[in-house]
């Protein structure tokens, strides 16, 4: 089914080709951004929102946020110079590269998907999804038995060399797609006690580690999946999102005083009540509100100053590269260490070396791909390179739907496949790929070695059968 051109595509269009002709820099990095939060609230009810989450978190990291910094957190700010956290380079000569890549970036990836055989929404979602639920209903224990190992990996994955934690991780995340198993299986005897159980393990988690980056990405669309076929008014979602947004800025602004005190070993009492604590704190603080206060907040968010320190060193002191380093690093996603034993590091440290021409100690951030591809080619270069990006995570979102026409429980490991992917404005373009490639892999391996899990059945060694389950499954098609 064909589906008309949407008018979120056509702004991002007209967006990209003002960005590249006009110097209306700060109007249309707010305009782009509005635009994204309405495509995503817009979207919610009618589809799983994935491309709209990286969107927004490109454009809010690294166009929003230093229309700020060159606003209000500018060189004249007493703690924007204290920190010197100001932009690095001109707001001109910043935007001039930003926002053609970062529009393109959108452009490109949030490009409607609509063919005759899948789609990501509409009549063919809720298809997919009511044949995953025939296929639940027939599979009762499967989701048990995966979230509670999956759960188990994720304390094994701790004790475990870093060389081998990530495969370990990747069965903790197939616990999330057991959640979605569970939430879909409604007969489930005790389903409500397995649903708030994962949920509570993963905020109590996330706080006694006071790492939060699988709270905040890894629900986003998992929580698109609980609204599909429902229908919200716009003000209801906004509501929703706003106070969203204002929770997790409260939760970045004491984020920072509360690992202090737990990650240096003083703190002996109840990590949770602590963190509540400073929640509270927080808010009774008078000034919280103040310009001051969301400086910390702004630091955390604001890529584009990681963004200008590249501009600020490339070519002025270091020539481009052409890629070299980026080709280096695309090599290393695809061999592991132990046939390539010394492979150059990369990641957050190496990149903020090389690009930026810092060295980090005791924290983590990055150049992200924005960073990587001016360093890399330039700022002409450097759009090119993003669309390509940008095409390269939809052709991996593409073939997902399309296999899950196939495969209809496939479509609850949509979450597990992008997790690292949906904060892509401020990883790397390796973390990106390796992401994604070793996460297919792991998801095929589990496909090829235990089948009945995605409702399949393996007749015999390398032979997997998936059973049709078009016949009298009523339909009900999601909102246009």
């Amino acid at each position: 089914m064909k589906r008309r051109l949407s008018i979120y595509s056509i702004i991002h269009l007209v967006i990209f080709g003002l960005s590249c002709l006009t110097d209306w820099y700060f109007p249309l990095a707010l305009i782009l951004a509005g635009c994204l939060i309405l495509q995503m609230l817009d979207r919610l009810g009618k589809g799983v929102v994935l491309r709209e989450i990286i969107a927004l978190q490109m454009t809010f990291t690294c166009l929003a946020m230093p229309v700020i910094g060159y606003m209000v957190f500018n060189k004249n700010n007493h703690l924007a110079r204290i920190f010197l956290k100001y932009m690095r380079v001109p707001d001109y000569v910043y935007f001039g590269y930003a926002l053609p890549a970062v529009s393109g970036f959108v452009l490109c990836l949030c490009w409607p998907v609509a063919t005759k055989d899948y789609d990501d929404g509409g009549v063919f979602l809720q298809r997919t999804v009511d044949r995953a639920k025939t296929v639940l209903a027939n599979s009762r224990k499967t989701s048990i038995y995966l979230l509670l190992g999956g759960t188990v990996m994720f304390w094994v994955a701790r004790v475990l060399p870093e060389a081998v934690q990530f495969a370990f991780f990747l069965f903790f995340f197939a616990s999330f797609a057991a959640f979605l198993y569970i939430f879909f299986q409604t007969g489930l005897r005790g389903r409500r006690y397995y649903l708030y159980g994962f949920g509570a393990f993963i905020v109590l988690t996330a706080v006694g580690n006071g790492m939060f980056t699988v709270v905040a990405y890894m629900s986003l669309t998992i929580f698109s999946f609980f609204f599909l076929g429902k229908r919200s008014s716009m003000f209801k979602k906004l509501l929703v999102f706003c106070l969203g947004v204002f929770i997790l800025l409260l939760i970045q602004s004491v984020k920072p005083t509360y690992r202090l005190m737990i990650w240096n070993g003083t703190y002996e009492g109840n990590k949770t009540a602590l963190f509540f604590r400073l929640l509270t704190d927080k808010l009774g603080d008078p000034n919280w509100s103040s310009a001051d206060a969301f400086f910390q907040p702004f630091t955390r968010a604001n890529q584009g100053f990681n963004v200008s320190l590249v501009m600020s060193r490339f070519p002025a002191r270091v020539p481009f590269d052409d890629g070299s380093k980026l080709g280096i690093n695309m090599a290393s996603s695809l061999v592991p260490r132990i046939f390539w034993p010394d492979k150059p590091e990369a990641g957050g440290r190496a990149n903020m070396a090389y690009y930026a021409g810092l060295s980090i100690i005791g924290w983590s951030t990055n150049v992200g791909p924005l960073g990587e591809a001016y360093g890399s080619f330039g700022p002409q270069g450097g759009v090119v390179f993003m669309i390509l990006l940008a095409l390269f995570i939809r052709f991996a979102y593409t073939r997902f739907f399309k296999l899950s026409a196939r495969i209809p429980l496939l479509l609850f490991w949509l979450p597990v496949m992008f997790y690292q992917t949906t904060y892509a404005g401020e990883t790397d373009t390796l973390q990106i790929l390796n992401s994604i490639l070793k996460s297919a892999l792991f998801i095929w391996l589990l496909y090829r070695q235990w089948p009945n899990w995605f409702g399949a059945e393996k007749k015999r060694p390398g032979v997997v059968i998936v059973p049709e389950y078009d016949v009298d499954i009523p339909i009900t098609a999601l909102p246009e």
